[in-house]
This record gives C-alpha cells, sequence and structure tokens, in this order.
C-alpha cells in the first residue's frame, strides 16, 4: 500500500497530534504515581516510532533512537519538525 502524501495542514495537525499526546503522556507518568521516565512504555515508544514513519524526510535513524531514549529530547525534535513544516507551508504560501 502506498503512503498518501499529507498537506503542510495535514502534516501540522499529524504533528501536533504526536506532540498532545507526548505530553499527556509526560503528564500521566507524573500523576500516576509511576517514575517520571516515560520512554520505557510501550506507548511511548510507539509514538516515536509513528513519528518517526510519518517523518523520514525530517528525522534520521540515529536521530529516532535518540527519541526512543530521551523524552525531553523527543519533544524538542517534533518542536523543530512542527517549525520546519509551518516554514515550508509559510513558503508555499508566499
Amino acid at each position: 500500500m502506498e503512503k498518501k502524501t499529507q498537506s503542510p495542514k495535514e502534516r501540522i495537525e499529524a504533528l501536533e497530534d504526536i506532540k498532545l499526546r507526548g505530553l499527556y503522556l509526560h503528564g500521566y507518568a507524573f500523576s500516576a504515581d509511576a517514575t517520571p521516565i516515560v520512554f520505557d512504555t510501550l506507548e511511548y515508544q510507539q509514538l516515536v516510532d509513528q513519528f518517526y514513519e510519518e517523518n523520514q524526510d525530517l528525522v534520521t535513524p540515529v536521530v529516532h533512537r535518540a527519541c526512543r531514549e530521551s523524552y525531553e529530547f523527543f519533544m524538542t525534535i517534533v518542536e523543530k519538525a512542527l517549525n520546519q513544516v509551518r516554514s515550508m507551508q509559510d513558503t508555499i504560501a508566499d
């Protein structure tokens, strides 16, 4: 099955969804008497993998592995990807 190409707007929405889910996981880890180490959860690993699969043009395999090991790094990379896609959208709109 061929992957459908997302418009910049759809891509921004997908990245914002990943960002919000990441923030939710982080908040859940702190509020559920769990350790604040989010990256040990299957849900976190799946979120990072989804981010990588959908953004291979922006994320290298090395960065993907680092994201799997550090929540803070992952959230920084998600924000960076969001900024890149937004600037691509602005360039197209001009």
